[in-house]
């Protein structure tokens, strides 16, 4: 398809008048006090005259669109170059930069496609505060960004678009809006009055094409070979599991991660506010639930509670809820009590301890009338560890504890836990923001391994030993028995892109040899 295709003949053949953009002016160093690390950002953003002479040129090409036709980004990234010729660009990466721009607005996000594409799999969330500021979360540490966008009228429409793709919108009557774009990524929206600064917020959380496997998240010190052989032990012997952390600690990622050593004979059923789990299982033996708002009238919404009542009939061996923070934990215990064994679920909460409160606090919420020493006994009774994860200042992710349930009570009827593992932090001179400490085992969990037992698991006992050297062989010998690659939707281009990146994995993980061709 040619430039007449798309643009109106009789305007084209108008000459603009020439836009001279003398790049060199446009290489600006770098702003005060942005840390951009490895990221790089486009100069149309870096630069306000580069930016404003490719909204001229954006704008220009938007009125001579024929309205009435749909052009595809292949369209788009055929015609364009010719439609550039008619302005005075001296460098080749400055004009594809403005492509690029180009193609963003009309067929993207804006700015927040652009970031997309630089940040990739390093993106964790994009918070936009107004159409003025544009900060990322990028491998667990925030950045602010050169980004923005021209006006609150263009950020509305970016805010439309995105909502459309799931059939969300919003405006005055309903200024707060929860939805999902096509990759997945998760979308909350505030605008005035609700916005109270004048401008419009937005939060994407992005979620990783590229699964995080469990070699990764040892080789990330997020946890140590004691507690990925404990793990993948609690996965086959089918222990309930909460799984507590902050905001980004990691909680959806470890979930998806320990995943992969659930048996596949197992019926794995997921249900979630907003799908991101992608379980590391055969696609025969996961389905997946998604709730659904209310729509325009208030009618129509399907609750977690509600999809997890439809879940127990449904013929689950394990059921996993992306999170509980209402009624639905009073099923989710019951569920685990009665014949659920290997269920998983998240909860906020900052430790261990404070996860039981929470639980307890939900389940009040949802069962007023309900007595604390019968809430605890269904807590200690269905759930039998509880893993806390955390994300520090300097953007890393730890298993900070893991502990388990006791069968008993402490005095005053407070549930009694005992630590399993735990990771101590190093006092250190210098600087207090780096993280640097180890795991540590503390005590040999005796339910944990009854139970495990009951379904065939032997543990060694000997990793509960704090002087005890546990040997890579024997995580080795249980990762080689769960391939990556039995994951629903596996693609060999997850591996390459690791490999890519890191040829020595091979040698640290000979178990992943099988990935490689």
């Amino acid at each position: 398809m040619g430039l007449r295709d798309i643009i109106s003949s009789n305007q084209q053949e108008q000459k603009a008048s020439s836009v001279v953009l003398d790049t060199p002016s446009f290489k600006k160093p770098t702003p005060a006090g942005r840390s951009f690390g490895d990221l790089k950002f486009s100069a149309v953003y870096l630069s306000k005259e580069l930016n404003k002479k490719a909204y001229e040129i954006y704008d220009k090409f938007v009125s001579r669109l024929k309205t009435t036709e749909s052009v595809s980004v292949e369209q788009l990234r055929e015609t364009l170059p010719s439609f550039l010729s008619e302005f005075d660009i001296k460098e080749l990466s400055t004009r594809d930069e403005i492509i690029e721009f180009i193609i963003d607005n009309l067929k993207g996000y804006g700015p927040v496609s652009s970031i997309f594409r630089i940040a990739g799999d390093g993106l964790n969330d994009v918070i936009i505060n107004t159409c003025a500021h544009i900060d990322i979360i990028y491998n667990g540490k925030t950045i602010n960004t050169p980004y923005f966008f021209r006006d609150e009228r263009e950020l509305r429409r970016t805010i439309d678009k995105m909502l459309a793709e799931n059939n969300r919108k919003v405006d005055e009557a309903h200024p707060i809006a929860s939805s999902k774009l096509n990759d997945g990524s998760r979308i909350e929206v505030q605008i005035p009055p609700v916005a109270a600064t004048g401008g419009s917020y937005v939060t994407i959380r992005k979620f990783r094409e590229m699964p995080l496997l469990i070699e990764t998240l040892i080789d990330g010190d997020q946890m140590d070979l004691k507690m990925a052989y404990f793990l993948i032990k609690a996965m086959e012997g089918k222990l309930n599991v909460i799984v507590s952390g902050g905001t980004s600690s990691g909680k959806t990622t470890f979930l998806n991660a320990m995943t992969r050593f659930i048996d596949e004979n197992d019926q794995l059923l997921t249900i979630e506010d907003t799908k991101e789990l992608k379980p590391q299982m055969p696609c025969h033996s996961v389905r997946a639930f998604e709730a659904r708002p209310p729509n325009e009238e208030g009618k129509g919404e399907i609750t977690l509670e509600y999809l997890l009542r439809s879940a127990l009939r449904s013929s689950p061996r394990r059921i996993i809820v992306g999170e509980c923070r209402g009624p639905e934990i009073v099923v989710m215990l019951n569920a685990m009590n009665t014949g659920h064994p290997g269920s998983m679920t998240t909860v906020h909460a900052d430790d261990t301890k404070e996860a039981v409160i929470r639980i307890e606090n939900m389940y009040l919420e949802a069962r007023p009338s309900a007595n604390s020493h019968f809430i605890r006994q269904q807590i200690v009774s269905a759930v039998d560890i509880i893993v806390q994860l955390v994300r520090f200042p300097d953007g890393s992710r730890k298993v900070l504890k893991i502990s388990e349930l006791e069968k008993r009570m402490e005095e005053g009827g407070v549930v009694s836990l005992a630590d399993i593992f735990e990771f101590r932090r190093e006092a250190r001179d210098g600087d207090e923001k780096k993280i640097v400490g180890s795991h540590v085992a503390l005590s040999v969990p005796n339910r944990c391994i009854k139970k495990m037992e009951l379904y065939g698991v032997t543990m060694d006992k000997r990793i509960f030993d704090e002087n005890f050297q546990i040997t890579k062989e024997m995580v080795l010998e249980e990762l080689a028995k769960y391939p990556p690659s039995r994951m629903c939707g596996w693609d060999s281009s997850f591996f390459e892109g690791i490999y890519k990146k890191d040829q020595a994995i091979i040698d640290r993980w000979p178990n992943l040899r099988c990935l490689l061709g």
